[in-house]
């Protein structure tokens, strides 16, 4: 004979009813403690400097989380967003995603230790910013058409420099060789700093970069940037957007914000409205201005998440045809 206790029957049935709402009571209370925030790069890169800017904002808003920033640099972003990925799904840890990460690596590396969608939340994007080419101001490259002229069998292979395989420039430069044919070959570097010293001392012809690491170089009247991969030309540099030459070409290094999956969405809803609110910001949108940043196309989570498949499907056909591959 089966005996049945009520006492634990109804108190496992109002376990199972509590607990709705004792997660909704959960996010409700959200944040009690600063939430850690990963970046996949080194302290002073172009990600460390977004985050830290939007985390700031909206630290300052009313009502605004506080953040943790830590640091997790390592195989192309791969270990910090990793570790993002590998993180409890409650809203307390949560970091930036990129054009590396999560455009160019899932293509580059036959092993990714992450899935770049199933594996995360998206939550907003959070800047868009140009690429450029540039030469040494004494390179007789004088104008982007004349770099464009350098195709053909009897053309000399240029050495184009970047920050590194897999990078936003790395990226650009191999979609123009193979838009507009020029003939040239990827020299990479750790970090900027030494693609633009062996550029301005003039052992490398040309440098493909964040506009913003280019703009100073080409106002000290070292450099000459040849044209911005933009769709509209930009404040403050003085050259043609490179789609006007070679129809379609538009590039862009991006931030997004992201957490590991299955994070509540009141929670992905409320950091999403944050980072819309600090976009409106003046402080904010002056220091985007600054840098040479574009605010963000749209701040919803919908919008991020369908951002990072169209990038997966950007790029993998140029990683393809590149050759591009990081074991």
């Amino acid at each position: 004979m089966i005996r049945i206790d009520r006492r634990r029957l109804l108190a496992g049935a109002a376990m199972l009813t509590a607990t709705p709402f004792a997660a909704r009571a959960q996010d409700a209370a959200w944040p009690s403690r600063p939430i850690k925030y990963i970046v996949p790069y080194t302290p002073g890169g172009g990600s460390d400097i977004v985050s830290r800017l939007v985390t700031a904002t909206m630290s300052g808003l009313p009502g605004g989380p506080q953040f943790v920033i830590e640091n997790r640099p390592g195989a192309g972003g791969n270990i910090g967003v990793k570790a993002l990925a590998d993180s409890p799904p409650d809203g307390y840890t949560i970091g930036v995603i990129t054009i590396a990460t999560h455009g160019v690596n899932p293509t580059l590396y036959p092993n990714l230790p992450f899935d770049p969608v199933n594996d995360f939340t998206m939550i907003s994007q959070l800047n868009l910013q140009p690429v450029v080419v540039a030469v040494n101001a004494d390179s007789p490259i004088r104008t982007l058409a004349d770099l464009l002229r350098n195709t053909g069998p009897s053309a000399r292979e240029l050495t184009f420099g970047s920050a590194g395989n897999g990078l936003s420039g790395h990226a650009a430069g191999e979609l123009l060789r193979q838009r507009a044919g020029v003939k040239m070959i990827h020299v990479p570097y750790r970090g900027s700093s030494g693609a633009w010293a062996d550029l301005l001392g003039g052992r490398i012809d040309l440098i493909v970069d964040n506009v913003a690491t280019a703009v100073p170089h080409a106002q000290s009247g070292r450099a000459r940037i040849l044209g911005v991969s933009s769709r509209q030309p930009m404040p403050g540099v003085d050259a043609p957007t490179i789609g006007s030459l070679v129809p379609g070409f538009v590039v862009d290094s991006w931030n997004v914000l992201a957490g590991p999956k299955g994070m509540p969405m009141p929670i992905v809803n409320r950091l999403a409205g944050w980072v819309g609110q600090a976009m409106e910001v003046p402080a904010l949108r002056a220091r985007y201005a600054e840098l040479n940043l574009i605010l963000p196309e749209n701040t919803s989570p919908d919008f991020a998440a369908t951002f990072i498949r169209q990038q997966i499907a950007m790029w993998a056909p140029v990683v393809r045809e590149a050759g591009m591959r990081v074991d």
